[in-house]
């Protein structure tokens, strides 16, 4: 029998199963000898957590296998594929091929309920309280992601009582198979030892940089290690891959008659026993779990670098489907690639089924910056909020100058005094987009607490204008910079400023110091447009 738990959801049926009569002149490859992934990232938004079941981004696959072949026409049974795989792609070199096929769909959960809705199965009930347990026989009426059976008692939804519940099946479907596999129809000929090359794309796989900094004490400079998150939501597992992110678009044309056999069953399932998938009153993305592989316990000898505390290997995991392996013993190369960005990961590595794992390929230090205060101010007397945010410039010689992939910052800070030294606090979050050499980056910190603005009527004003003050009030016990954007409109223009401006992306700008515990003062006027 082929048992499924059903606490919190369906496990995975027994795989040691014989999926098919032998078929002459079949020959199956059960695992490649090496592999490479490349995976491409997808137009999903960046700076967002992955949801594995819906990635949308891509892989390039390229398998070596070796196989030995009777004479006369054969069939190859590539097992362990993507399973994802995109057959039209498929391109097999090292052998003549008359035809590709997907063999029968994979061996999951959704496949067993989907084949046996409508049967008979065997539900098994463990009583928490004493243990014991009960068995009875019950119809399957509806599968996949709103599990619903039939027993004597009547229709019950399985997945949802919270109860110690298991599914038994009595047999294996035989059109389901225990592995992704792509078959390949070969012509006569002589037989022997081939090795074979098997590239294909897969669907279902995604990548986006996440970067970790820590902002020097007067935030002059900043110290960037930067993360590849690469995601997989793929059924297998690549062991001792060669793995690279390819960065930069790609046009694809979609294929809407593609079937893949992700999309015949192979996604795991994943139950909302509840509206919107939770019980409380906001959506789950609000409040994503940050995973930082910056201060996580370092690994014996030899020790990490002094100015960052990067941590070689370091493990965090809430399930299996949302674990991140994270590696940083070496920082992945970069390559060009056309117009595109190649990181290559420079050892090997396992891409695991429904799985993220990071790894370094970008460490910056000492790249100089600044961090500065924000106004926006509108014609007359109404201000935003004061933001902070760090700014720099992507040069070489201002300690960066590399082409940045988009992708999420989080900044870090040593806490002031003796009883925090060595304690870094976040201090700020923000997303970026692409960056290339030579752009300025600007990153926000968050809103400002002890620097406030206001404005109040000045003492003239004449046909067709109005005079404003501006006052700037800094209640930290250092000086900060502050830049001041003034917005018109239709109607209004600025001029006749007090102090020295400049224009920048069709605004005029106010820049100044604001002393510790000080104020800065600008008067303005506000000009009706004729």
């Amino acid at each position: 029998m082929i048992a499924g738990l059903l606490t919190p959801a369906i496990a995975s049926a027994q795989q040691d199963v014989s999926v098919q009569a032998a078929v002459p002149n079949t020959v199956t490859s059960d695992a490649p000898d090496s592999v490479e992934v490349s995976i491409y990232r997808g137009s999903s938004e960046y700076g967002r957590e992955f949801e594995l079941d819906y990635l949308e981004g891509f892989a390039l696959i390229s398998e070596t296998r070796t196989v030995i072949l009777p004479p006369g026409p054969a069939t190859i049974r590539f097992e362990g594929v993507a399973s994802g795989i995109e057959p039209a792609s498929a391109l097999v070199k090292g052998v003549g091929i008359e035809e590709k096929n997907q063999d029968a769909n994979l061996l999951s959960q959704r496949g067993l309920l989907d084949h046996f809705t409508g049967q008979h199965v065997t539900i098994k009930r463990t009583n928490a309280a004493t243990g014991e347990v009960t068995e009875e026989r019950a119809t399957i009426r509806s599968g996949s992601d709103q599990l619903l059976i039939q027993t004597s008692a009547g229709y019950e939804a399985v997945a949802c009582t919270g109860l110690n519940q298991t599914l038994v099946f009595d047999r294996t479907p035989q059109n389901l198979s225990a592995k992704p596999t792509l078959s390949v129809a070969m012509p006569d000929q002589p037989g022997g030892r081939y090795t074979i090359t098997l590239t294909y794309l897969a669907a279902n796989f995604d990548w986006q940089a996440n970067y970790v900094a820590e902002l020097n004490d007067d935030g002059s400079s900043v110290d960037i290690l930067g993360w590849l998150t690469m995601a997989s939501g793929d059924a297998t597992s690549f062991i001792d891959a060669s793995a690279n992110a390819v960065a930069g678009e790609v046009y694809r044309e979609e294929d809407d008659d593609e079937d893949s056999l992700y999309e015949q069953g192979s996604q795991p399932i994943r139950y909302r026993c509840w509206p919107q998938g939770t019980t409380g009153q906001f959506s789950g993305y609000r409040y994503q779990k940050r995973r930082y592989a910056l201060f996580a316990p370092p690994p014996p000898p030899p020790p990490p670098p002094p100015s960052l505390a990067f941590s070689p290997q370091a493990r965090f995991s809430e399930s299996a489907a949302d674990s991140i392996v994270v590696s940083a013993t070496r920082i992945a190369d970069q390559e060009a690639l056309g117009d595109l960005k190649l990181y290559r990961v420079p050892f090997a590595t396992t891409l695991a089924a429904q799985s993220q794992k990071q790894v370094a390929f970008l460490q910056k230090r000492g790249v100089k910056g600044e961090v500065i205060y924000t106004l926006y101010l509108y014609r007359d007397d109404r201000l935003d909020s004061i933001d902070r945010v760090f700014r720099m410039q992507n040069k070489k010689k201002d300690g960066l100058g590399e082409p940045l992939p988009s992708g999420s910052f989080a900044f870090f800070q040593r806490a002031s005094g003796a009883a925090a030294l060595n304690m870094r606090q976040l201090v700020g979050e923000d997303t970026m987009t692409d960056k290339a050499v030579g752009e300025e980056v600007e990153l926000a910190l968050g809103e400002a607490t002890n620097v406030t603005a206001s404005t109040e009527y000045g003492e003239k004003d004449g046909k067709g204008w109005d005079s404003y003050i501006l006052t700037i009030r800094n209640a930290n016990p250092h000086p900060v910079t502050i830049e001041t954007e003034f917005d018109g409109d239709l109607r209004y223009t600025h001029k006749k400023f007090s102090k020295r401006t400049f224009e920048r992306n069709g605004l005029r700008v106010w820049r100044t110091i604001v002393p510790a515990n000080g104020t800065a003062k600008l008067k303005y006027r506000a000009y009706e447009k004729k």
